[in-house]
C-alpha cells in the first residue's frame, strides 16, 4: 500500500444514511481503482458519471455500494494508505441490494429498488419475497373484483401492481423486522447471488434467514 489521502466520512447525510454507512466509513475506491482526493475531486467525479460504484474501507473490511451523488455526508480529508489495485468495476452492471440482519447471524437482502417483477408479476414476486399475507389478501381481492366485472379485477390487479412496485420495499422491511431483521448495509452486485458473497466476505457466520436447514448426520455406529 502506498501512503496517500482518502475520505472519510465524519457525518452522515440523508443520502448517507439511506445507504447504511457509517462515520468513520473510508471511501478508498471508485469503479474498484484506488481513490486520492478531496470532496471536490469526488464530485467532480459525479459530475462527469453518475452512478459510481463507491468502495469504502470499514475497520478491515471493504465493501462496494452504488451512489448518485457526492453528498452523502460531512467528508474529511485524512492521510491512509491506498488499497491494492484490483479490476475495474462497471457501475452500469451493478445493483444495489438492501442487506437486513439480526444480531443472531440471520440475514436477508432485497435488490433496491424493488426488482420489475413486483410490477409485472405482483403476485409472484409477493411469493418470493415470503410476503404470504399480501398475497392472500391481493388474490382475495382480485377475486371478489372478479365476482362483480372482469375489468374491476383488471383495475384491482393494476393498481395493486403500482402500489406494491413502489412500497414493496417498506413491506419487506416491516416483515423482516417482525422476524428480527433490521437494515444493516447496502451492496453493490451484480446478482443475488453476489450480494449474498458480499455479506459474507463481511460476516462469514452470517446465516440467509430462508436457507434450507439440512439434517445433521447420524453419528457412525461403532
Amino acid at each position: 500500500m502506498t501512503d496517500a489521502t482518502c475520505l472519510e466520512l465524519a457525518a452522515l447525510a440523508p443520502a448517507g444514511a439511506a445507504l447504511h454507512l457509517r462515520p468513520g466509513d473510508r471511501l478508498v475506491r471508485i469503479n474498484g481503482l484506488p481513490f486520492s482526493g478531496s470532496a471536490a475531486d469526488l464530485g467532480a467525479r459525479f459530475a462527469a458519471a453518475s452512478p459510481l460504484a463507491l468502495g469504502f474501507r470499514r475497520a478491515e473490511a471493504e465493501f462496494t455500494l452504488l451512489a448518485a451523488t457526492a453528498a452523502l455526508g460531512r467528508w474529511d480529508q485524512i492521510a491512509a494508505p491506498l488499497p491494492a489495485d484490483a479490476p475495474r468495476l462497471q457501475p452500469e452492471a451493478l445493483r444495489n441490494w438492501e442487506v437486513m440482519a439480526a444480531p443472531d447471524g440471520r440475514y436477508d437482502l432485497q435488490p433496491v429498488p424493488p426488482s420489475i417483477l413486483s410490477l409485472v408479476a405482483t403476485a409472484v414476486w409477493l411469493l418470493q419475497m415470503r410476503l404470504w399475507g399480501l398475497a392472500a389478501a391481493l388474490t382475495a381481492a382480485v377475486a371478489l373484483a372478479l365476482m362483480v366485472s372482469p375489468w374491476l379485477a383488471v383495475a384491482v390487479h393494476l393498481l395493486a401492481s403500482v402500489h406494491v412496485w413502489r412500497s414493496g420495499a417498506a413491506y419487506v422491511r416491516a416483515d423482516r423486522r417482525m422476524r428480527g431483521l433490521h437494515p444493516a448495509a447496502t451492496l453493490a452486485a451484480r446478482s443475488e447471488s453476489g450480494a449474498h458473497a458480499a455479506w459474507l466476505a463481511l460476516h462469514p457466520r452470517g446465516r440467509f434467514l430462508f436457507a434450507r436447514v439440512l439434517p445433521e448426520p447420524a453419528a457412525a455406529s461403532a
